[in-house]
């Protein structure tokens, strides 16, 4: 039996702060990819806001180990 291959993409995998959150976490499986109709709509726990503790802005994408402000 052959198993597929996992698909190739140009995204490094990243790990997003533990601060950051979506309302799509609330209601979809962990892990899945966002949906066609995602709001794509992202806040810190630190700040309540769509910048972090340093001023920057949040998404799934900027949020990760390269941040003074990130957490594990």
């Amino acid at each position: 039996m052959s198993h597929p291959e996992p698909a190739a993409t140009n995204e490094r995998f990243q790990i997003a702060c533990r601060h950051l959150r979506n309302k799509e976490m609330y209601h979809q499986p962990a892990g899945q990819e966002d949906g066609p109709f995602s709001s794509g709509l992202f806040w810190c726990t630190k700040t309540h806001e769509n910048f972090g503790p340093d001023g920057q802005p949040v998404s799934k994408h900027e949020c990760c180990g390269n941040r003074a402000c990130f957490a594990k």
